[in-house]
This record gives structure tokens, C-alpha cells and sequence, in this order.
């Protein structure tokens, strides 16, 4: 069973702990436990950090099976699929032309 542990705070929270108690052991009893406590949120914000890093360069880290969400006209979401097809166009240059008359009165 592989635990969802980030290495690195790990290694941080340690490195506190040691200061802690090198500089007084007293306060190391009190913040051990929160130490304890803050070792899985810092590590799930690291793993969604690293996460939204890979998703923001295009990479998937480890998830490249997984399928494009869809919006509703078809189109994928996060990149275009391709040119509009001509009935939007139009469509969005009428809007287009009604919006600069309505600016210009």
C-alpha cells in the first residue's frame, strides 16, 4: 500500500521539528501534534499545485488515457476543434454589426 505522502514536506516538517527542538524542546512536546496534523493538507496542495501545473502545459502527468470534456456544441473544452462553421459566423457578425449600432446611436 503506497501512502499519498509528498516527500518534500516531509522533509520540511521535519526540518522544523529539528529546529523546534534544538532551539527549545519545551515548545517541540506542544507543536508536534500540529506538525502531525499539517503533513496531508500541505501534501494535497502540493499535489494539486503539481496537477494544475501539468494540466497548464498541456500534460496530463499519468492521466494521457483519460478523454477530453466536451461542451455543448461540440467543440473541446480548453482548445478550439477546429473553424466555426459558417451559420455561427454569420450569426455572431449580425450580434457584432446590432452592437456597434446600438453604440453609435
Amino acid at each position: 500500500m503506497r501512502m499519498c505522502l509528498n516527500r518534500k514536506v516531509l522533509i520540511g516538517l521535519a526540518a522544523v521539528a529539528v529546529a523546534v527542538l534544538a532551539v527549545d524542546p519545551h515548545v517541540f512536546t506542544r507543536i508536534l501534534p500540529f506538525l502531525f496534523f499539517a503533513i496531508c493538507p500541505l501534501s494535497m496542495l502540493l499535489m494539486m499545485r503539481a496537477m494544475s501545473g501539468n494540466k497548464a502545459s498541456g500534460g496530463m502527468g499519468g492521466m494521457s488515457g483519460c478523454s477530453s470534456m466536451a461542451n455543448g456544441n461540440g467543440a473541446q473544452a480548453g482548445g478550439a476543434s477546429g473553424p466555426p462553421p459558417d451559420a455561427e459566423v454569420a450569426r455572431l457578425r449580425a450580434e457584432l454589426d446590432q452592437l456597434r449600432a446600438e453604440r453609435s446611436s
